[in-house]
């Protein structure tokens, strides 16, 4: 690899077997020919030895590509890392976690020792058991490299299965099964997209691998190996061969990362990853705090200069807002005095017409004396040559009512004229008619 594919300032791929450390820059086309790789002399083994070397080997890398400190995204291929799908009863995601992470021995019964496990959900049907993808590796493998690349002066991103990247390969050739040949086992790989929805370990023998094939399903191969059972792999058609195991490795290594469902995370990790959860939570429940007294003092200070700008408002038209009001009493004081002559005007009895209707209706020898009024009653003196014409004539005014003698008829006799009768009498007044012809109450 030349200084034009130097990896300075991006993530860098590493494949890690049990014998190989293979690294490629993450994205690029990598083939066999394209990647730097380092054989490890050591045995897959957690020992002093083996991280020390792991360390030397990304030391040496460094200096060789002339690469910065930066992140490794990191796979793993088989035997470091094993994968298979599990059928659960209907779970919810974390209790499928939880059972998992517990009983990975039942799953996984080749293995022994602590396991960092990962769980990823299959797409299948709403009902009846789901299917998980579940893969394993020994917790010390994914410890002692981040040890190693710590002492390189690296930073682990993330780790995972080379099936991983392998999965988003094949979906760009146009492969739906993925077979890599090694130590006379064969890894049978399905994708669908970019992710990897099934898996199948059988010895490299070509008719167990064509059985495996089978039920996986139709479409086409991509082979890693070398050999004859390579070549019998290759027989049929819509099958590439695409290069060695330590190809294989390369372009998984060029196609770690950023991790999907199926991503490898140590204890230490995924402690800190809680933390960082609480953290963010914890920032971001202050941030919201924050925001809504940032918000209530905002309003404040809405409604405060709102009410500032109400009061100029209002001392500035104070003035004419007196003016107003006095004028809307000195209004309301002329129509209280208009109602109230409008009131006396209707209730007020009309004497002129009363003393006109009087005088017409009493006789033409007849006069009045006196005349004295008390509310609605009216009494009567005067002086008639005959005192029933008065009455008579009283009795058919249309204001007066209730007419009657209010004490006996007098008679007085005078020398030279003709005799004449005294008289008083008591009437009420009628009120006059309205337009309707109906008498007010």
């Amino acid at each position: 690899m030349d200084r034009d594919t130097a990896m300075s300032g991006s993530i860098i791929g590493v494949a890690v077997s049990d014998r190989h450390l293979v690294v490629a820059r993450c994205g690029a086309p990598t083939a066999d020919g394209v990647a730097w790789r380092r054989e490890l002399s050591e045995g897959m083994e957690d020992t002093t030895a083996w991280r020390d070397e792991v360390a030397a080997a990304l030391l040496e890398m460094r200096e060789t590509l002339d690469v910065g400190a930066g992140r490794l995204a990191v796979v793993l291929l088989p035997p470091l890392v094993q994968l298979r799908v599990i059928q659960f009863p209907r779970l919810r995601a974390a209790e499928v976690r939880r059972v998992g992470a517990r009983d990975v021995a039942r799953y996984f019964p080749r293995i022994r020792g602590a396991q960092t496990v990962a769980l990823e959900l299959l797409r299948g049907p709403r009902r009846g058991p789901i299917s998980v993808l579940a893969a394993a590796t020994p917790a010390w493998v994914p410890e002692a490299l981040t040890e190693a690349a710590g002492t390189a002066g690296f930073a682990i991103a993330s780790f995972e299965p080379a099936h991983a990247g392998w999965a988003r390969w094949a979906r760009s050739r146009g492969s739906a099964n993925v077979i890599v040949l090694e130590s006379g086992g064969a890894e049978l790989i399905r994708t669908h997209g970019r992710r990897v929805v099934a898996v199948r370990r059988t010895p490299a023998v070509p008719a167990r691998i064509d059985a495996a094939l089978t039920e996986l399903g139709d479409g086409g191969r991509a082979v890693f190996g070398e050999g004859e059972v390579a070549l019998a792999c290759c027989r049929e058609g819509g099958v590439e061969l695409v290069g060695s195991v330590e190809a294989a490795a390369a372009i998984a290594a060029a196609h770690a990362g950023p991790p999907g469902g199926l991503e490898l995370v140590t204890i230490a990790e995924a402690s800190a990853r809680g933390r960082r959860v609480r953290q963010t939570a914890i920032r971001l429940w202050l941030a919201t705090a924050a925001s809504l007294l940032l918000a209530l003092g905002l309003h404040r200070a809405a409604l405060v200069r709102e009410l500032r700008t109400l009061e100029s408002a209002r001392i500035s038209h104070r003035g004419a807002v007196e003016a107003a009001m006095t004028a809307r009493e000195a209004a309301l004081g002329v129509s209280a005095r208009l109602a109230a002559l409008t009131a006396a005007e209707h209730g007020a009895l009309h004497w002129t017409a009363v003393l006109d209707q009087i005088a017409t209706t009493l006789p033409p020898d007849a006069y009045l004396t006196g005349l004295r009024t008390t509310g609605d009653s009216l009494a009567i003196e005067g002086v008639a040559r005959r005192a029933a014409g008065v009455f008579e004539g009283l009795q058919a005014a249309t204001r007066l009512s209730r007419v009657r003698p209010s004490g006996p008829i007098r008679q007085e006799v005078r020398d030279s004229a003709p005799p004449i009768e005294r008289f008083s009498a008591t009437a009420m007044l009628r009120a006059p008619a309205d337009s309707t012809g109906k008498r007010s109450p």
